[in-house]
């Protein structure tokens, strides 16, 4: 019966009206294809303006997660760069769908070579969904703790995702096996402590279409930060300048080693809500039967209708 829906749910998504033509096995299809749903929404355009650029430049390493293409951080960096950051964009081979701690091994390269690039002797991370996973293990296990002076992390499944089993028996990926709760990967993490002298963030919605529970995203012992009041969608974090402000606090906190900064930024305080509204669903209008394997297909693949705040 498990194999017949499975059978099923493939045949479903594969026969989807809105979806190209094309192998939906490869993380590189739905990268491209989510990158096409919500082109308007990632151009960058003229930039609000932002806070006080910090005193003194330095590095923040974007990280994206499972299929998601480099970018997606578009917005991000260039608001970093107005704020006076040096982003540097990291994405990981095959769009992450690999073993995620051969992935991990390959971040401390990374930094390894930022570091001898920039004469940097620490850098911060912003790390986006399993993104966060890799640097988070990179920090508690190998080592990291030494180069890195803050982890943020936004959307992120720190304990896996229920139906991660469902979507590797369909597409195979390796990663997928690693996000399943309560994998060797997931018990390496969540049993390392948090040094002392990382700061360390997790901002996550508690309405995110696919990382679901949204308490999967917590970090004990982290500032963890729940973006709760009305709906705040998963794509959302990319371009959203309110809560590109969330990010920007998160990476002004003086860490364990750093002076007190009293200009740290705020929300800003009036009525509107972060991110924008929109509705998950499958192929036909009102929902379908890709849900489950959506869920965790790297970069959940649901497709978002959005409509008008009412």
């Amino acid at each position: 019966m498990m194999t017949q829906s499975l059978v099923a749910l493939a045949a479903s998504l594969a026969t989807c009206t809105d979806l190209p033509a094309g192998d939906i096995k490869t993380p590189q299809y739905w990268g491209d294809y989510m990158l096409n749903k919500y082109a308007e929404e990632r151009v960058v355009g003229q930039l609000e303006p932002g806070p006080t650029p910090i005193a003194q430049p330095r590095t923040v390493l974007l990280i994206t997660g499972v299929t998601i293409p480099g970018v997606w951080f578009d917005p991000i960096k260039a608001r970093l760069e107005r704020d006076g950051f040096r982003p540097v964009v990291y994405e990981p081979p095959d769009l992450l769908s690999g073993d995620l701690t051969e992935n991990t091994e390959r971040l401390a390269a990374v930094v390894d070579q930022i570091r001898a690039e920039t004469g940097e002797a620490k850098i911060d991370i912003l790390a986006e969904c399993t993104g966060g996973l890799i640097a988070r293990h990179y920090i508690q296990s190998f080592g990291g703790d030494q180069y890195i002076s803050r982890m943020v992390t936004f959307i992120s499944p720190q304990h896996g995702l229920p139906k991660a089993p469902i979507a590797k028996s369909i597409v195979g990926w390796e990663a997928l096996d690693d996000l399943t709760p309560d994998s060797p990967f997931l018990e390496a993490v969540n049993s390392a402590p948090l040094p002392a002298n990382v700061e360390f963030t997790s901002i996550y919605s508690c309405t995110d279409e696919y990382i679901q529970p949204y308490e999967t995203s917590i970090i004990p012992g982290a500032k963890n930060i729940g973006l709760c009041d009305g709906f705040v969608g998963h794509y959302s974090f990319f371009w959203d300048p309110k809560i590109y402000l969330v990010m920007h606090g998160a990476l002004t906190t003086p860490g364990p080693a750093d002076p007190a900064n009293p200009a740290d930024p705020t929300l800003p305080d009036d009525d509107a809500d972060l991110g924008a509204d929109a509705d998950g669903g499958g192929c036909a209008a009102g929902g379908g039967s890709t849900g489950a394997l959506s869920l965790v297909l790297g970069a959940f693949v649901f497709t978002v209708r959005r409509r008008r705040r009412s």
